[in-house]
């Protein structure tokens, strides 16, 4: 009885370390395939956010024009784990423009207008999204990094897979033998028959090594993959904090709870935070005061989906772009939000000028005609007065026919500035000190403004110009300034003009200490007719930017520290005649 004891031992104990591995085994695969599903569902998810992005930055254009490259759209550079591989605009089936044109864009299902899905067209994964005009809009990208990892999984699986069913065969036999061999015990048969018909316990037990010791390597194998898996995503982590922290935009990051989590130096530099905030610091906190950047992210939080705002105030003298995006995992399950704010405000500024520009040509044309047509009633009038004033005497001294003749003068300057508005400048330049127009000016005001302090700093500062387009500009400034200061009950009337060159740069700061401008007149200073004195024209300030557009330069306000308003002209210098490098050059 002890000889057929140790056999069976021998079987059990194969039977019982078989059943383990296969548990283990069987659980291990069940977890690589999640992993591989995951990871698709992360592809997915992937491809899904880009072409949304795509989608939105073409309808946000207003139109779906061709781009000249894959590299000038939203997601079309280098990226680590996906590439674009072709965008393209499809109606009715039939190819309206692809980028790049060839391969032919794969065939996917349509989608009806305001409705997209992803789909996998073998190495590619597809997007498509109905547009309302009946349009197709598809994009195909190429996962690098997720595919090479799936075909590596898949392969791994399969192995494991194959390890299992061996394993649970090995199980099978020894149980199948152990049942065998008690059967035969209780019934009377010949043990030495039994055992001679099957496998030998050492062979069984050989077997059982042996299995043993390929699922030890690998495991081994699979650990090193681990490792070698988690390595990988600690560098690319890694490298993606580097160049977050060195990104030209700024980015913000926040927590599901709405929290900071993350933010480089650029985010604080456009935002003009004025100190470092901290992780942790809720949202509200950080964003306080700058009521338009919060508002995309409230609106990122209340809908789940890309939100995009242009000219957004941030740091003193920046307008940015925001756009906010929340971030998903690969459980499509929500862990944040990020914001991402770009300084634009040379485009806007561009945009406005054109605008602008188009504004006031408009606007020229009207006025050249109906100030040509009014000066000449004007001067008719003016005349007529004059010699009424010479027939009748003593009528020159009647208070209504003084106001006349008076009316008649202001209406006459008001048409000569807009005729001097409407007409461009003469194409004739001349090299101008704007230091010695300044103190012109400055003598000016001295003979004729009385209880002003004035104090002139007027450096050489050579443009080529118009000087008499130049001295209207300056004379504008001036006298604004004085209407200004008039207008001042408390406190030294006091004016400031200064003049000088720098950086390639000549330029003239006019300053008062006057009662200076509100918010809503800064937005509108410059606009023709814009004016806040009672019977102004405003039609100043707009002939001096005029002036100063024109030859190359611009005319910008800025609170003065004399507690009133500022004006600084720029323009292209001259270098001086008495410079010794211009001299020598």
């Amino acid at each position: 009885m002890s000889a057929r004891r140790s056999p069976l031992s021998w079987l059990w104990a194969l039977l019982a370390g078989g059943a383990l591995g296969a548990a283990v085994l069987a659980v291990h695969v069940f977890s690589v395939g999640q992993t591989l599903a995951e990871r698709r569902q992360w592809a997915h998810d992937q491809v899904l956010a880009r072409g949304r992005t795509l989608r939105q930055s073409f309808e946000h254009g207003g139109a779906l024009e061709r781009p000249p490259s894959l590299q000038d759209l939203p997601g079309g550079g280098f990226d680590l784990e996906v590439v674009t591989r072709q965008v393209a605009l499809l109606f009715g089936g039939h190819v309206v423009w692809a980028v790049p044109p060839q391969p032919a864009p794969p065939a996917v299902d349509a989608q009806p207008a305001g409705a997209d899905a992803v789909e996998r067209e073998g190495r590619l994964w597809v997007y498509t999204a109905g547009i309302a005009d009946g349009r197709q809009l598809t994009a195909s990208y190429e996962l690098l990094g997720p595919g090479r990892d799936d075909s590596r999984t898949a392969a791994m699986l399969l192995l494991e897979s194959t390890l299992l069913l061996a394993l649970l065969g090995l199980v099978a036999a020894a149980g199948w033998k152990i049942a065998r061999d008690r059967f035969e015990v209780v019934g009377g048969a010949p043990a030495a028959d039994a055992r001679g018909a099957g496998p030998s316990p050492q062979a069984v037990v050989s077997l059982f090594q042996q299995t043993l010791k390929e699922l030890r390597a690998r495991t081994e194998e699979l650990e090193e993959l681990h490792r070698r898996e988690r390595s990988r995503a600690d560098d690319v982590e890694r490298m993606a904090e580097a160049l977050c922290a060195n990104l030209e935009a700024g980015y913000l990051r926040f927590g599901e709870d709405g929290r900071l989590a993350g933010v480089n130096a650029a985010a604080r530099a456009l935002l003009g935070l004025p100190s470092v905030p901290r992780l942790g610091d809720p949202a509200g906190q950080l964003l306080r005061g700058r009521a338009d950047v919060a508002a995309v992210l409230d609106e990122v939080r209340a809908t789940r989906a890309l939100a995009l705002r242009e000219e957004v105030p941030g740091a003193p003298g920046m307008l940015l772009q925001v756009v906010g995006m929340p971030l998903f995992n690969l459980l499509n399950q929500l862990k944040g939000h990020l914001l991402i704010l770009r300084d634009q405000s040379a485009l806007y500024q561009m945009r406005r000028t054109l605008r602008e520009r188009e504004a006031l040509s408009r606007l020229g044309e009207v006025a050249a005609g109906v100030s040509h047509e009014v000066r000449n009633a004007l001067s008719t009038i003016s005349t007529r007065l004059r010699l009424l004033g010479q027939d009748v005497p003593g009528l020159s001294e009647n208070p209504s026919f003084k106001a006349l003749a008076e009316e008649s003068r202001s209406l006459e300057q008001v048409m000569q500035n807009l005729l001097f508005f409407a007409r461009p400048l003469p194409a004739e330049r001349e090299e101008v000190d704007l230091a010695e127009l300044l103190r012109e000016e400055g003598s000016w005001i001295e003979a004729h403004a009385e209880g002003i302090s004035l104090a002139v700093e007027a450096m050489p500062a050579h443009v080529v110009g118009d000087r008499e387009a130049l001295s209207r500009a300056l004379r504008n400034l001036t006298r604004n300034a004085l209407e200004a200061l008039a207008g001042t009950s408390k406190g030294p009337r006091r004016l400031r003009l200064e003049a000088g060159s720098e950086d390639g740069l000549s330029r003239v700061r006019v300053e008062d200490s006057g009662p200076g401008l509100g918010e809503e007149a800064r937005a509108e200073l410059f606009t023709p007719f814009f004016s806040q004195k009672p019977g102004g024209t405003g039609l100043g300030l707009a002939i001096a930017r005029k002036v100063a557009r024109e030859h190359g330069g611009d005319l910008v306000y800025f609170p003065s520290e004399l507690g009133g308003a500022g004006f600084e002209l720029t323009l292209p210098s001259r270098p001086s005649p008495q410079d010794p490098e211009a001299e020598g050059s």
